[in-house]
């Protein structure tokens, strides 16, 4: 990410929508030249020091002539994110140490000899390479390794494109307009849980809506801090702006942030996949095992006419502990769900943590279960069990079945007790 002072946004005080800076590509075309040059710079760059990687990078954007400092300064701290420098305060430290301690002997340094002044500067410092046992050239490259400016890059990826360069911009922009937000929503239609996972491990608290649009089911979430009730306060904006490159790996959400602008006013910030930013994350798998696929495909081979399959489409919520059941099957006539969970792992935490959490949901839903729909609950699990994990998962009080790829969909059916919906 860039840091606040890279940030880059028009703010319309009449509508009060705040807009990041962002690279197009028609009306911005030359940028793409420029990211070419940027790449190069830091590619052929090793060895050079922060500083001087950083002059080259200005020298190029001056050239298109509308480039305003903050955007150099942004693409800077990007490509010094992207590449290693070397840095190690410890080592600097004790290195100058030794060469401080040698050169005071010789003080003062004069470039060639003259009267009584015969310490030569380059004569000392090769006797000081050979005192200490390194070149000059390597321990001049090192000796001041933690200075921020005078870092020397060690590596640098040769494969990064110019276009996901620009895209890496437009989106660190947008993040950097996020650190200002006080809360943020998010209207989502699918992946749920990978916007819950993400939004959990940038320590967000949240709270879940259904949401219907058009004939879609979605769910809104609110993300905020606990402060967040007791103040307006912008100290969660880093983590809403961690949460940026996944989300934009998902499909069918809107987000929609509340940000502080200039003087403090109140401003939103709208974003959807329609605004064309990309992540340079990968999506996620769809599935979380190989079994989970295996059962995905054997379905899809032979549904049964009448009832819809679909993944993870249903959040289940029990005060702040959500669930996302692995599959959802539903008929319609009479209105029907069952609740598809799949036993993937076979590690003992892994299985404890998987039967409290059945066990409270399933509690959950027999208690709170509307009276036009009829959920059920199926456990699926490898067709290997060992006796103990058999004992574990019989303890459940839903129906649990082995999978048998050679068996009919209809045994799911007729496990749960509704054979005659096939």
């Amino acid at each position: 990410m860039i840091r606040s002072e890279h940030r880059l946004a028009e703010h319309d005080f009449r509508r009060r929508v705040v807009v990041p800076d962002r690279l197009r590509r028609v009306s911005d075309a030359e940028y793409l030249d420029a990211a070419r040059q940027m790449l190069r710079v830091y590619r052929e760059g090793i060895g050079k020091q922060r500083q001087t990687l950083h002059r080259e990078v200005e020298t190029c954007l001056e050239r298109l002539g509308n480039c305003p400092p903050r955007r150099a300064a942004a693409f800077c701290k990007l490509l010094d994110d992207l590449g290693e420098y070397r840095s190690d305060a410890k080592a600097a430290r004790m290195l100058r140490e030794k060469v401080f301690a040698f050169g005071a002997r010789f003080h003062p340094l004069v470039e060639r000899r003259e009267g009584i002044f015969e310490s030569v500067r380059d004569a000392v410092r090769q006797q000081a390479g050979e005192t200490i046992g390194r070149p000059w050239n390597e321990i001049e490259a090192d000796l001041f390794a933690d200075v921020l400016e005078l870092q020397r890059l060690k590596s640098f990826p040769d494969d990064w494109p110019p276009e996901q360069l620009l895209s890496l911009y437009n989106t660190a922009q947008t993040q950097a307009v996020l650190f200002r937000a006080t809360r943020v929503r998010v209207d989502a239609m699918q992946d749920f849980k990978t916007i819950l996972r993400h939004a959990k491990l940038a320590g967000l608290m949240h709270r879940i809506r259904p949401l219907r649009i058009g004939d879609r089911d979605g769910y809104r979430f609110l993300f905020d801090g606990p402060q967040s009730g007791l103040r307006e306060t912008t100290r969660y904006g880093v983590r809403f702006a961690a949460m940026l490159p996944k989300l934009l790996t998902c499909g069918g959400w809107q987000l929609t942030a509340e940000v502080l602008g200039p003087r403090n006013d109140p401003f939103r910030l709208n974003l959807s996949p329609a605004d064309g930013l990309r992540s340079v994350l990968q999506r996620e798998s769809q599935f979380d095992s190989g079994l989970e696929q295996d059962i995905d495909s054997w379905w899809r081979r032979a549904p049964i006419e009448g009832w819809a399959w679909q993944r993870e489409s249903n959040l289940l919520v029990r005060g702040q502990t959500v669930m996302t059941p692995d599959f959802v099957l539903r008929h319609r006539d009479p209105a029907t769900l069952i609740y598809v969970e799949v036993v993937g792992y076979w590690t003992p935490e892994y299985l404890e943590e998987k039967c409290r959490r059945l066990r409270e949901f399933v509690d959950g839903c027999a208690a709170s279960a509307s009276s036009k729909t009829k959920r059920h609950w199926l456990l699926i699990t490898p067709a290997k069990c060992t006796p103990e994990q058999q004992r574990r998962l019989a303890e459940l009080p839903i129906p649990t079945l082995s999978f048998d790829p050679k068996a009919s969909p209809r045994t799911w059916l007729r496990a749960v007790g509704l054979i005659s919906h096939a």
